[in-house]
């Protein structure tokens, strides 16, 4: 990773499926989150950490998701973790119904457009959904992530 590095928001699907070997697309995100780790900087809302600790310490257990955790720390530096305060969550309400997604998709959505930071989910409604007209960022799948 390099000074220029460009900023990517991993939505918490395809992080929780990479650390979940049962997953049908665990393999998938494993290798794509490897292969782009060291091309880009992750800026995330907090509330990844919610969404991939929570799922992970229901579907596993809590030292897996504990690890999950400890991993987290590693990929996303501190400075660019955003904080679910107030102010976030009052800024990214509205692209709930501009872009009509769900709330949390709206944070991560937030996040990636205020770092001009690509968006990456395994959820095709969610990025299909997304209006490219009205989106100055790239946002895709990881089955059509071109890099």
């Amino acid at each position: 990773m390099t000074a220029s590095s460009p900023f990517l928001t991993l939505d918490s699907n395809v992080i929780i499926s990479a650390a979940k070997i049962h997953e049908p697309q665990s393999e998938k995100c494993y290798n794509f989150i490897t292969k782009v780790i060291d091309e880009f900087v992750l800026v995330e809302p907090s509330i990844i950490y919610q969404e991939v600790c929570g799922t992970l310490s229901r579907k596993m257990n809590t030292k897996f998701a504990s690890n999950a955790k400890d991993q987290l720390d590693l990929l996303i530096k501190p400075q660019h973790l955003v904080n679910c305060d107030r102010k976030t969550c009052v800024s990214a309400f509205t692209l709930c119904a501009e872009h009509k997604i769900y709330a949390i998709d709206a944070l991560y959505l937030h996040v990636a457009l205020n770092y001009g930071a690509i968006l990456v989910s395994l959820d095709k409604e969610f990025i299909d959904g997304l209006n490219p007209r009205k989106l100055p960022i790239e946002a895709y799948t990881v089955d059509n992530f071109p890099y």
